[in-house]
């Protein structure tokens, strides 16, 4: 059976859309060609690669009569999109194929247009409420939903269709990459990590202000941001940030990075930290991070958020502390820094948690389950 996944936002070696998805898919026998950002064509782990431009939003649009017949082109049994500004194609295609079609929803977008920085203040709530209303509607011309989290499934109940919830655990490849680093924490350097896209409502800013405190407690730590920035120029903003603290030399930034590399960075962290803000979107979106850092035996300095708090628990796998206070987030991190041994006991929990409970083996049991409704 064949399976064309879409997206136009989303880079093709996505966490979510290829590695855990399109692998499982493909791993039960499915013909998967994805049609993604990607620099070139290729077949990459049996995987049919069609490679799509980066450009900005609004040449966005521009793409979808090239997506529409690259879709069409691989007539495929079922159609996967991840991207709202997909919704009108996917309904498109159900219409003209007569095949399935699924919508994949990340994030409760709506919740998420209210804090997006590169829109005017005055269009964001606005442009959220319009878009709380077309969202459901046009999901209805679909065939079925996935979503994230059960927090924005709730926000479609009143949508009569097929629905999964798959939420974003570690798979076992990871998994497995992880456990074989063995658990050396006490010879960790006192290293601090930040894994995944940075946004002021994320905390780029407590970050900051917090590590000063915690260099100043423990000189020799370090920071590692790893990610990109939303928007980009927010990147000069932190930088200046740093430079006004004097972190210059503790703080190491080094843009997005795949995902394949991510363990050099997982493997040498002692904290791992998610410091995002008490808004709307974070409060129903679960971190993926969470997952990574635990399944590495890191311990974690998180944000007490309902997202969040269903996986941390204070003082088993890691820290609760207040969203908005600098001063709670660094003395957590001093706390497990100049505890190794606690520090080690909550990582090794938290590594447990996911070998028993928080991997993809059951999420992937849902997909191969969700689509065999359909074909």
């Amino acid at each position: 059976m064949k399976v064309c996944i879409l997206s136009t936002v989303h880079i093709a070696l996505d966490n979510r859309v290829f590695y855990r998805e399109a692998h499982s898919l493909r791993s039960a026998g499915y013909d998967v060609t994805l049609i993604a950002v990607h620099p070139k064509n290729e077949v990459k782990d049996g995987i049919q690669i069609i490679g799509l431009p980066r450009v900005p939003r609004w040449q966005r649009p521009l793409l979808w009569r090239k997506i529409y017949r690259l879709a069409r082109q691989t007539t495929s049994d079922i159609y996967h999109f991840h991207d709202p500004e997909l919704l009108p194609l996917g309904a498109w295609l159900k219409r003209r194929t007569g095949k399935p079609v699924i919508y994949d929803i990340h994030e409760a977008y709506p919740d998420f247009i209210e804090v997006k920085d590169y829109l005017p203040a005055w269009l964001r709530y606005p442009a959220a409420a319009l878009f709380r209303i077309v969202e459901p509607k046009l999901a209805r011309r679909q065939s079925g939903l996935i979503f994230a989290d059960d927090a924005t499934a709730a926000d479609f109940a009143q949508v009569d269709l097929p629905k999964e919830t798959l939420f974003n655990f570690p798979g076992q490849q990871f998994i497995k990459t992880a456990v074989s680093a063995g658990n050396n924490y006490a010879e960790r350097p006192p290293h601090v990590l930040y894994l995944g896209g940075m946004e002021r409502n994320r905390g780029v800013d407590l970050m900051v202000e917090a590590f000063a405190l915690v260099f100043a407690a423990i000189p020799t730590a370090q920071l590692w941001l790893v990610g990109h920035f939303m928007p980009p120029d927010l990147e000069q903003d932190v930088v200046q940030a740093v430079a006004k603290h004097g972190l210059e030399q503790a703080v190491s930034i080094t843009g997005r990075v795949d995902f394949e590399q991510i363990g050099q960075y997982l493997r040498s962290a002692s904290v791992g930290w998610v410091p995002w803000q008490a808004v709307a979107k974070n409060q129903k979106n679960i971190p993926t991070k969470l997952f990574e850092y635990m399944a590495y035996g890191i311990p974690i300095v998180g944000s007490d958020l309902q997202s969040i708090r269903p996986f941390l628990k204070d003082e088993d796998n890691g820290y609760l502390v207040s969203s908005d206070d600098p001063k709670r987030h660094a003395s957590a991190i001093i706390n497990l820094l100049k505890n190794p041994q606690s520090g080690a006991a909550m990582g090794l929990r938290g590594q447990m948690q996911v070998l028993e409970r928080y991997n993809w083996t059951i999420m992937e049991e849902r997909l191969l389950r969700f689509y065999k409704e359909f074909l």
